[in-house]
């Protein structure tokens, strides 16, 4: 059994990544002297180092010299020297969901699992709680576009998280009030097929207190298909009429985004955003409940949901160009940045663009990510991109894999050429990606950016490359 308060030394093994460096920072707030390795320097470790914590870029046993305990991220592996030296010393190792789970220990747990949408709910319920004076502690995926915040260190007894389901240890964690966005077919090589996974989220659930509330959508079949296994007090959302808390009448301009959530009680709520698509009216009523349930008026909540301008790769609109090609004037260029990597995800974000930008093209830059999610969700990505106008398929992103034999992103790019006969271009070499796109880019276009890889430095290199030739 560990104790954090016999501890005062923290090692972090994949400092960098957004949820090791979110416990780290709240880790060295709570007085802890923290160190940590990776493989790389980046914005998010920079301003970690700001705060104190020394960080070496390279993994070596030396590195965790002087540590109590070391905390390993999902991404280091068992033969990680630092691992092996710290079973050689005898020093406690343990990952990074058991370190959130010791810091979440004698709080209120608000926790937000599914496999789409919860780093955006997770920041919208942060938002609320925060803008009414509650003060959470906060660990999220992603940063939010007004405040920067990702990680939070509160004074209250709120602490506030998402729970990634790619591994099984989530079912670590002790939630005060869960809230689940949906289930779907990913990370099935983890779980062996989707009734596993559904039974894990079934385990996890019925860790709620009985005196608390489990927050469910209702529009997600395998939450439809394990609601009667969760013995607990149960509010539910969504378009689906039988729902507590039911959306209709959803409209949508661009990002501008207004609709009416109709309560059992006969009270209506309107609601107008700036964060569009039908997705992110899922988000925002799952978060509404949550401030209800916690007793925030709802003239407040609705204040902060008007003003909330999102997370950071979550359908960013970068900017709006008028610019000059080789002579050629290119009008209206709407560019976009989206984090999505699953078929769910992309089909999200372009039913978004066609609702709220109607009758313009578009042209999809995608890296898919990992090799297996290509390749277990082939047909469905197929299915998806195959309703773009044009898409650059960029090599696959591992994460870390080992390449699947005789499959590559030349293979998708050829399925998409044949299906329907949608233009599918693929890209090998990253530094003829914007010749390519200035040949077949139009007037009115709207491009965008799509993965969870290293796509989003591709995004920001065309925004740059457009500012630099843009014109009045």
């Amino acid at each position: 059994m560990i104790n954090l308060s016999c501890i005062k030394n923290i090692h972090l093994i994949g400092i960098g990544g957004i949820g090791m460096s979110g416990i780290a920072k709240i880790l060295v707030l709570k007085g802890y002297k923290i160190s940590g390795s990776d493989m790389s320097s980046t914005i998010i470790t920079k301003q970690l180092m700001a705060l104190g914590i020394n960080i070496t870029f390279y993994h070596h046993e030396n590195n965790i010299s002087n540590t109590n305990l070391v905390v390993f991220s999902n991404a280091i592996n068992n033969n990680n020297p630092e691992i092996l030296a710290a079973k050689k010393l005898n020093i406690p190792i343990i990952s990074r969901i058991r370190m959130l789970s010791l810091l979440m220990k004698n709080y209120y747990n608000i926790i937000i699992s599914g496999t789409h949408g919860k780093t955006t709910t997770t920041a919208l319920i942060y938002n609320i709680l925060k803008d009414n004076n509650l003060q959470p502690t906060v660990i999220n995926g992603g940063l939010t576009t007004s405040s920067k915040i990702y990680s939070y260190l509160g004074n209250s007894k709120y602490f506030i998280t998402e729970s990634d389901e790619s591994s099984k240890s989530f079912i670590n964690l002790n939630p005060t009030v869960s809230v689940i966005t949906n289930i779907d077919n990913d990370h099935l090589r983890i779980y062996g097929n989707l009734d596993c996974l559904k039974q894990t989220f079934i385990n996890f659930l019925n860790k709620v207190p009985t005196s608390s509330y489990i927050v469910l959508c209702l529009d997600s079949l395998p939450i439809r298909e394990i609601y009667f296994s969760i013995k607990k007090n149960i509010i539910t959302y969504g378009f689906n009429k039988q729902a507590d808390f039911y959306i209709t009448n959803y409209r949508q301009n661009k990002i501008y985004t207004s609709f009416i959530i109709k309560q059992k009680n006969g009270i209506d709520i309107n609601i107008s955003a700036i964060i569009p698509g039908y997705h992110n009216a899922l988000n925002i009523t799952a978060a509404i409940i949550v401030a209800l349930k916690e007793k925030i008026k709802i003239s407040k909540i609705i204040k902060t949901i008007s003003e909330f301008s999102g997370v950071k790769r979550r359908f960013s609109v970068l900017g709006e160009y008028n610019i000059n090609y080789m002579n050629k004037k290119i009008k209206k260029i709407t560019l976009i940045d989206d984090y999505g990597h699953h078929p769910t995800e992309l089909r999200a974000t372009i039913n978004t663009i066609r609702i709220g930008w109607p009758n313009r093209r578009i042209i999809m830059i995608f890296q898919p990510h990992r090799f297996t999610r290509t390749y277990d969700l082939y047909n469905s990505f197929i299915r998806v991109l195959s309703s773009i106008d044009i898409t650059l398929i960029l090599t696959i992103y591992s994460a870390g894999e080992k390449p699947i034999k005789n499959f590559s992103s030349k293979l998708l790019c050829s399925s998409l050429n044949q299906y329907n006969k949608t233009r599918s271009v693929l890209i090998l070499n990253i530094n003829k990606l914007i010749s390519v796109l200035m040949l077949i880019i139009k007037n009115n276009d709207i491009i965008i950016t799509q993965g969870a890889g290293t796509i989003s430095n591709i995004a920001t290199y065309i925004s740059k490359y457009m500012i630099i030739n843009q014109i009045n």
